[in-house]
C-alpha cells in the first residue's frame, strides 16, 4: 500500500522569465514536455543502471576533456 504522505519529486528545472517574455517556452510548450520527459528517462535510467551511467557520463567527460584541453 503506498504512503499516503510522500510527495512526488519535484522535476528541479528552473526556466527564467515570465510567460509574457517572448523567448519563454510556457506550460503548455510541446518543448517543456520534451525536455522534461527526456530528462525524467535519464534519470530513470541512472536509478536503474547506476555503473552503466556513471561509465557514460565519465567517458563522455574524458573525451570532451580531452577534446577541449583546458590545460
Amino acid at each position: 500500500m503506498p504512503n499516503s504522505t510522500t510527495k512526488a519529486p519535484s522535476s528541479g528545472l528552473y526556466f527564467p522569465g515570465d510567460a509574457s517574455s517572448p523567448a519563454y517556452a510556457g506550460e503548455d510548450s510541446p518543448f517543456q514536455a520534451y525536455l522534461e520527459r527526456t530528462i525524467e528517462g535519464i534519470e530513470d535510467y541512472a536509478r536503474r543502471e547506476p555503473w552503466a551511467f556513471a561509465s557514460w557520463v565519465f567517458g563522455v567527460g574524458f573525451v570532451l576533456g580531452w577534446k577541449i584541453k583546458p590545460w
